[in-house]
């Protein structure tokens, strides 16, 4: 369980590609940095910007759609138009890309701070690009190119450590889509509304990357139909992290689930959020549609089930509060909490052990190691520069699209193969071999990190005759 846009983000910078020196031929800045000083050229000798040119498809060009001057276009939209693509700098329609006498310099950074989110009002010369074209500046295809194989890389990187740790038994998913509980409550176990905000009350095990995903939310109500709206709180915000309206239809007294339309993680460290805390997911009984009220099971959240009557629940309660602790709960709120939802006073909270208020939830629980592999990126420039080495080498000996003569390149395709895998019988030996060297002490240097999602495992003890 991983992020990985958040993660291709952290590692795009981690290390660097060395700029061409023909300024006509240059890559964005932005792929030049090298937070850990290592360049992917530094890797093999072979794996040049110019190699990647003489490889980049023909057709590169004809993903992006042809200009229409009755579209309208947004900042940062990519069109091809003329024989080449073009960039939106801003908003227009009907404004035809054109080339006009511009510094190379200014476009190569606009390149940039377009793939950074940045504003070239507040970071670039305004007047310069008026003074050249309002609407369009010329796209780096090259760059493109480059960044998508560098992507790649990372993704693979990512991939292959994730399934080594799992293959090692070193991490795993914790708990796959169970309920709280699966029976439902009695037809006439009414809530007796108080006017107050009521829920369920989650705590995460203390542990960093486990993650809770709320896979579904059952609700249990009578009387009226229409919308609920839920709210997700954490101790450590104000406002709401999200807030979910279900439209409730169901007429009859049982369960309706609700797959929310946004995943709804609930982390024990977040982008927004503190370490530990709890979370609270409520409603406000004075908002519900009139007439409708919730039904409670008959249950103890405070107590396990009975082991001679529900077995199977039994065994289900022991493996979610492993790693969760529910508890309903009531609390009083203002009466402007409606148009201003705010977290509530937790220190006034009353635990109602015996009333779910109408709520159940299926939730998965497995290690998202995201914010481990963000906050210790710095280890894996070593497998990273290998990693994208290797598949970028592999491409050109490969070269799926055959641009240009193989004999034409600075080494045959069997010349690059040795490079990459060396040969079968012998010492290993190759860029290959020296990745999965990389691996392994990738391995160790992240083993035990964690109790839970980095476990050190090292196979029990091995006998042998001697």
């Amino acid at each position: 369980m991983v992020r990985l846009s958040d993660i291709q983000e952290a590692f795009l910078p981690l290390v660097g590609w060395e700029q061409n020196y023909d300024p006509q031929n240059q890559i964005d800045e932005e792929l030049c940095k090298s937070e850990s000083g290592l360049t992917y050229q530094g890797a093999h000798p072979l794996l040049t910007l110019e190699n990647i040119r003489n490889i980049m498809p023909d057709d590169y060009m004809y993903r992006y759609p042809q200009w229409s001057i009755v579209r309208i276009y947004r900042r940062g939209d990519k069109v091809q138009h003329g024989g080449k693509i073009w960039i939106a700098k801003r908003a227009n329609k009907g404004s035809e890309p054109h080339i006009t006498d511009f510094n190379a310099d200014y476009n190569n950074d606009y390149n940039a701070a377009i793939t950074r989110g940045g504003d070239y009002n507040e970071d670039y010369n305004e007047d310069f690009f008026k003074a050249a074209d309002d609407d369009w500046v010329l796209y780096n295809m090259m760059s493109d190119y480059v960044r998508r194989l560098t992507i790649n890389g990372i993704n693979t990187t990512v991939q292959n450590f994730l399934t080594g740790k799992m293959q090692a038994r070193e991490t795993r998913s914790l708990l796959e889509r169970r309920a709280l509980f699966d029976n439902a409550a009695r037809l006439e176990s009414f809530v007796q509304p108080s006017g107050r905000l009521v829920g369920l009350e989650i705590v995460p095990v203390r542990a960093m990357g486990v993650t809770t995903k709320i896979e579904r939310i059952g609700l249990q109500m009578r009387g009226a139909v229409g919308e609920i709206t839920l709210y997700l709180f954490h101790s450590s915000q104000v406002e709401p992290i999200r807030t979910i309206v279900l439209e409730y239809t169901n007429t009859s007294g049982a369960f309706q689930w609700f797959t929310p339309k946004e995943e709804v993680y609930l982390p024990y460290k977040g982008e927004n959020t503190d370490a530990g805390g709890a979370w609270y997911l409520c409603y406000d009984q004075n908002a519900l549609p009139f007439g409708m009220r919730a039904l409670s099971v008959t249950k103890d959240w405070s107590k396990e089930p009975c082991a001679t009557c529900l077995g199977y629940a039994l065994e289900s309660w022991k493996q979610i509060t492993k790693y969760l602790q529910i508890s309903p709960f009531c609390v009083n709120v203002d009466e402007g909490f409606a148009e201003a939802p705010a977290l509530f006073d937790t220190g006034r909270l009353m635990y109602t052990q015996t009333c779910n208020y109408g709520i159940n939830l299926e939730v998965s629980i497995g290690c998202d190691l995201t914010d481990f592999l963000i906050s210790q990126r710095h280890i894996f420039a070593n497998v990273l520069q290998k990693q994208v080495a290797a598949n970028v080498l592999r491409t050109i000996a490969m070269n799926p699209d055959v641009r240009v003569n193989r004999n034409q390149m600075n080494a045959t395709r069997e010349e690059l193969l040795y490079e990459i895998d060396g040969v079968a019988q012998g010492r290993p030996t190759g860029l290959a071999y020296d990745l999965q060297q990389a691996y392994k002490a990738l391995r160790i240097d992240t083993q035990g990190l964690d109790r839970i999602c980095l476990q050190c495992n090292n196979n029990g003890v091995a006998y042998s005759h001697v």
